[in-house]
């Protein structure tokens, strides 16, 4: 009975990491920059990233993303964090782009 139970709960599991994949992201407020933008902005990344549907429109993306805040970063005179992690590796390795 323990191991039946174990089997049906590791689906749901499984399932509920990949639906909390970005969960930091969804508010728009742990976007590295994110204080760089505009709230509107912020949503907008938040909504756009998770529905990339191939490597390269992702990275295109993130490259934008990147670029533009690295320039604000530097007209306000301030150092933005280094990049870290990539979303879409992580995206990729879900299954949701190719």
């Amino acid at each position: 009975m323990q191991t039946m139970k174990k089997l049906l709960i590791f689906p749901i599991l499984f399932c509920a990491g990949q639906a909390l994949a970005f969960p930091w992201y969804s508010s728009g407020d742990h976007i590295r920059g994110a204080d760089l933008m505009t709230p509107t902005e912020r949503k907008d990344y938040a909504s756009k990233l998770p529905n990339m549907k191939s490597m390269d429109e992702c990275r295109a993306f993130m490259n934008a993303h990147n670029l533009e805040l690295d320039q604000r970063a530097k007209v306000r005179g301030v150092a933005l964090p280094p990049i870290s992690g990539d979303p879409c590796v992580v995206m990729k390795t879900m299954g949701r782009i190719k």
